[in-house]
């Protein structure tokens, strides 16, 4: 089909309520998929939104005062006859759910169009595979991009409700935990405004990663409830469910062939989620799988004989798959729960892809056309089961060969790699899959064969050490001998005899001094009394991230530096083997959500000074802003919009934490998932020096000498890392100390907001004035709220690490606070540290030392700040490099105080930071992936 772009001349300008909505379904628009509906009782009409590409405003002859009187009766009648509440009230929640469902309404129109379009035209789709999803709330996005914000708010209004207050009942879908999830949401929204075929595949976890409380002794973690009360957005499609299979065995059918049987089958069941686009009428889909077991699996006798628990073991063992995100993986069983959820996610996805595709190619399916109809991304390691998998249904089950189906798997996956760190390199126990997942280890082998005779062909055995190496680095099964086909590959020289001429005397006195040293051993170990140690073998492991660069055709980085990393370091010997595969394509956030509509106030601005609205769509008309960045008036309107945001986040803060703190205060945000080397533990260590330079001045020197800040930190510390939950301690604790000093006051309060999720980022993003990214250079890929920050207005400090350089460089240098190491300097720091040669800032000393004295309360930092101390041993040695960059981070804040006191020149560095944004949309990024990975054209709907 041709492709046809997103312009102005095919989206109508929202600007009449009436162009969307009508109190009539115009089934004529959607023969192939909409029912006749009959007219509903008066005062109970069903509503309709028409698409705005394709409705011209002249048509228009409904008065907006009947839209407005449309959507109430169609709320109204969706609270009365789509009940979950009883019908005696009609109050905040029930009035959410009916509200999403008149929303739903409209988005099942297009849903539906969209559908039936895909299936008639049959284009080549995407399909992005991720363990999480990180939506947000829907129901204002929902509204602004269907443009009916305003008749909402008035519908709303007329019933007594305000559409911010019913918005915030909405529970945030707990599907993600950081920037991963995220990503992948912004794809989404994205793909459908700009009309590229496409759908998303995940799991409906029940209870979410966790819900976060924080008490005195740090953070606690109990179950989500995010589905307690339904989800009125999902579709449950009981007539999509595929079997997804565990542990069995092999073994050879009649037809020579292999199969997999036996073991323990789970049912996965569809549940759909749709995803409008701005301004279009393209509506994707979001498939998310639920586990559960065939009623037959429940065990009525044992049920009846008393064994509860035993007789209902099936079903639990099913459901409990789609329980949690990243399940506790300390325990085998936990292992074993975290690799069913991979599998089920691929497992069930590409069976509803393959089936996707028979459909649509009719009678004759020809399987070598699967990649020219297919696009797999898989977003990081977590599905790269998707491989074996692929070839599992091609060769198994639609009777393909092996050469065959490797040609199709490769051609049709791809991958993103989203961290450079050793550990998020999943590895997976080669005895755990084998029990799991028997046939997929044994096309694992197979592949891992293939690669070893490319790599024995690329290397030759010349060089026996040097083909050992690159096997040792790039094999996808790791600790495991050579296939039998190259069990004799490496055959190493044996070392040259001595002569018995060469100093004979000198080898007699050798084996003295060995008997010497033996008698010595032997002495000690019977003074010890106990046997010398046996080292254990190494674990046979597969290593999902090689898996995933062997069997998928593109591989891409997602920061420029990152994807430099990817390819010079991570995986470098691959580089040189597919020098095309590798590639970068820079993360992006969505603007709708991310500043069009989470940050109303800074929008209405935009659109006024530059002209248009159109840069919700075309952000490079965000640099229009440059050339009004001294313009007082504009600065006037910016801090005025910035002062009305922070007051939100003022409330927030109030009624999460019981702090009152200072609008007219800095807000110094620092909101990511707990980690080590996001470096948590510099910013409050910075916060901690600042409070007691402070405390060693009067308190006129005080006033002087310091800008007033409120420091706020937001994110999760997984439930098993032990150090990332010291650090959430340590926050709460300087918070709690500094928060109740009167000599302190409004200036420094330190905040930790409990429970971050979406829906307070976009609350505290358009608050924020600066933002920390900080984390030890060359180990974040990109990170993605640093790009909202920056569109929002927000300065950053940072350190030359991910997307971090690419704004620095959008937004100008002056307009980024640069502080720390470089990535190509934290290899010899480390070296540094490891020989005893690193000395400590005399700051950083002073820091740590007042961290002990007791100030901050009787829980003892020892472990936390011993990390930080010794030149080697886990756990220690400053891994991170805290205390290298402390000093130079100190620095680099005292510039920020500079800056934020001329006001003038804070709020000129805020606006060229919006205006230099533009390239961190995911619009763009999007268009990147359709056109150098995924080679999909855009589809618009008639």
């Amino acid at each position: 089909m041709d492709t046809m772009r997103i312009t102005e001349n095919n989206l109508a300008k929202c600007s009449s309520l009436s162009s969307l909505v009508t109190r009539r379904w115009r089934t004529k628009t959607f023969p192939a998929r909409i029912r006749t509906w009959r007219p509903s009782p008066a005062g109970n009409r069903i509503l309709t939104v028409k698409s705005v590409s394709s409705e011209p405003k002249a048509l228009v002859t409904d008065s907006e005062q009947e839209a407005f009187s449309s959507v109430a009766s169609n709320i109204k009648h969706h609270s009365e006859f789509t009940p979950l509440f009883s019908p005696d009230k009609f109050e905040l929640p029930k009035a959410f759910f009916a509200t999403a469902q008149s929303v739903r309404d409209a988005l099942i129109v297009n849903w539906n169009a969209t559908y039936e379009c895909y299936n008639r035209v049959n284009p080549k789709q995407a399909y992005y595979l991720s363990m999480e999803f990180l939506q947000g709330r829907a129901l204002s996005n929902a509204v602004g991009n269907l443009c009916l914000t305003g008749a909402y708010a008035d519908a709303l209004k007329s019933l007594g409700f305000d559409l911010e207050s019913v918005a915030g009942q909405e529970p945030d879908p707990a599907l993600g935990n950081g920037g991963l999830g995220r990503l992948a949401s912004c794809f989404l929204d994205s793909m459908a405004t700009l009309n590229y075929p496409a759908w998303g595949y995940g799991l409906r976890y029940k209870y979410g990663l966790f819900k976060q409380i924080i008490t005195k002794d740090g953070q606690e973690e109990v179950a989500e409830d995010w589905l307690e009360l339904s989800n009125p957005w999902e579709i449950v499609r009981n007539d999509v469910s595929y079997p997804v299979k565990f542990y069995g065995k092999v073994v050879f059918g009649s037809d020579g062939k292999k199969r997999w049987i036996g073991g323990e089958d789970v049912l996965a069941v569809a549940y759909d989620v749709p995803i409008p686009g701005y301004r279009t009428k393209t509506t994707i889909n979001l498939r998310l799988w639920s586990t559960k077991a065939p009623s037959g699996d429940f065990d009525l006798s044992s049920y009846n004989s008393g064994k509860h628990t035993e007789a209902a073991e099936a079903l639990f063992n099913a459901e409990k798959i789609c329980y949690v995100l990243y399940p506790g993986d300390e325990s085998e069983e936990g292992k074993a729960l975290r690799l069913k959820q991979q599998y089920t996610l691929c497992s069930a996805s590409l069976q509803d892809i393959v089936a996707r595709f028979e459909t649509r190619s009719g009678g004759s399916v020809n399987w070598e056309e699967f990649p020219e109809k297919v696009a797999v991304q898989m977003n990081d390691t977590h599905p790269t089961l998707c491989i074996p998998e692929l070839m599992r249904i091609l060769m198994d089950l639609k009777g393909l060969s092996w050469e065959d189906a490797w040609k199709i798997t490769q051609r049709t996956v791809a991958y993103t790699n989203h961290t450079v760190l050793p550990e998020a390199l999943e590895k997976w126990s080669l005895e755990l899959m084998e029990k799991l997942l028997p046939r997929h280890v044994e096309i694992i082998e197979k592949i891992d064969e293939e690669l070893v005779g490319i790599i024995v062909s690329e290397y030759g055995t010349a060089d026996p050490d040097l083909l050992e190496e690159k096997l040792k680095a790039m094999r996808i099964l790791e600790n495991v001998e050579l296939p039998s086909a190259f069990a004799d590959v490496i055959v190493k020289p044996k070392d040259t005899p001595v002569t018995a001429e060469k100093n004979v005397e000198e080898s007699e006195d050798s084996k003295e001094d060995a008997k010497t040293v033996v008698k010595k051993e032997e002495e000690e170990e019977e003074t010890a009394g106990v046997k010398a140690e046996v080292i254990p073998e190494p674990a046979k492991m597969v290593r999902m991230a090689n898996l995933a660069v062997v069997g998928g055709h593109a591989v891409n980085g997602v920061a420029e530096i990152h994807s430099e990393i990817v390819k010079t370091d991570v995986f470098n010997d691959f580089v040189k083997l597919w020098p095309d595969k590798f590639q970068n394509k820079t993360n992006g956030v969505t603007p709708r959500r991310w500043i069009r509509f989470c940050n109303p106030y800074l929008s209405d601005i935009i659109t006024n000074w530059i002209g248009t609205e159109d840069w919700v769509l075309n952000t490079e008309k965000l640099a229009e802003l440059r050339k009004f960045a001294d313009d007082e008036d504009l600065q006037s309107e910016w801090r005025a919009a910035k002062k009305k945001n922070k007051l939100k986040v003022v409330s927030l803060i109030k009624e999460r934490t019981g702090y009152t703190v200072n609008p007219d205060a800095m807000f110094d945000i620092q909101i990511k998932r707990i980690h080590e080397y996001k470096r948590q533990l510099l910013n409050i260590l910075g916060i901690v020096y600042r409070y007691k330079k402070m405390k060693e001045r009067s308190a006129s020197e005080r006033e002087k000498a310091f800008v007033p800040r409120v420091c706020i930190f937001g994110g999760k510390a997984f439930a098993t890392y032990v150090q990332a939950k010291r650090i959430v301690k340590f926050i709460t604790d300087v918070g709690s100390t500094i928060n109740h000093d009167p000599e302190i006051g409004d200036l420094l309060k330190v905040i930790f907001v409990p429970d971050y999720n979406v829906s307070v980022a976009e609350l505290l993003i358009p608050a924020s004035e600066l933002s920390q990214h900080i984390s030890t250079a060359g180990m974040e890929a990109s990170g993605t709220s640093n790009m909202k920050f920056s569109m929002n207005g927000c300065i950053l400090i940072g350190t030359l690490d991910g997307a971090n350089v690419e704004i620095r460089e959008e937004v100008g240098e002056e307009n980024f606070f640069l502080f720390g190491a470089k990535a190509d300097e934290i290899a010899d720091l480390r070296k540094e540290r490891a020989e005893g040669k690193f000395v400590p800032d005399p700051s950083f000393e002073e820091v740590k030392q007042f961290v002990r004295s007791g100030v901050f309360g009787s829980n003892n930092y020892d472990e936390l700040i011993g990390s930080l101390e010794g030149n080697e041993g886990f756990g220690r040695a400053d891994y991170f490099l805290v205390g290298k960059d402390f000093p130079s981070y100190v620095e680099c804040q005292e510039k920020v105080d500079e800056a934020y006191r001329d006001q003038k020149r804070w709020t000129r560095m805020s606006i060229l930071n919006t205006a230099g944004s533009s390239k961190f949309s995911s619009d763009r990024t999007i268009h990147e992936y359709a056109k150098d990975i995924w080679n999909i054209k855009q589809v618009e709907l008639p």
